[in-house]
């Protein structure tokens, strides 16, 4: 069984360089998906992880566990990454530009040709889903992100954002109805092309 994260903090303020490794595995690849999905770019995702855990290293000796260890590692990287964003100034496209997702590999089955096609539809389905997602605003964009791919729950999201509950899921609400609305036009935008 998977000992609890702040156990694991716990030991490794004790010493036990374990433990911190057992951390970086857990939530390296999650960290690092979080931060793409919200800048959209490879480097700065990296970056991003470095900053995380050089902040739990630097609360090696003083981690509190107000919150769940989780809430606290994505509101470091939630506050890591609108600082990259004010250092560029602007903000880019959640996903690179070019239409082959690099940190995302597709698997299509070896099997019937109904089911390569049925996957093909999927990944296109999913291709509109991130362009809609991309053209929504900011707040909505980052709660539906840490809701959906993340599955933090409302709460979690609100510590993270630093709003009101009701405030998150008035966000997550507007994203959706956005995506409804959002996935559709990309849509009929392709078949007129």
């Amino acid at each position: 069984m998977d000992k609890p994260d702040e156990d694991l903090m716990r030991e490794y303020s004790e010493g036990n360089q374990e433990a911190l490794s057992m951390i970086f595995s857990r939530y390296k690849m999650p960290i690092f998906n979080y931060a793409l999905r919200f800048l959209g770019n490879r480097a700065d995702a990296e970056d991003i992880v470095g900053e995380v855990f050089l902040a739990v290293f630097g609360k090696r000796y003083r981690f509190d566990p107000r919150a769940k260890f989780s809430t606290w590692l994505y509101t470091v990287a939630h506050n890591s990454c609108i600082s990259k964003i004010r250092q560029r100034k602007k903000l880019l496209s959640l996903w690179s530009k070019n239409e082959t997702d690099e940190w995302q590999e597709w698997e299509i089955t070896d099997s019937s040709g109904e089911e390569v096609v049925e996957e093909l539809d999927r990944q296109e389905l999913a291709k509109y889903i991130r362009m809609a997602i991309v053209q929504l605003p900011d707040e909505q964009k980052e709660a539906l992100i840490l809701r959906e791919y993340h599955q933090l729950s409302y709460a979690q999201i609100s510590t993270v954002l630093g709003c009101s509950l009701d405030k998150v899921k008035v966000l997550i609400f507007r994203a959706r109805e956005g995506l409804r609305t959002g996935v559709p036009a990309f849509l009929k935008e392709e078949r007129h092309d």
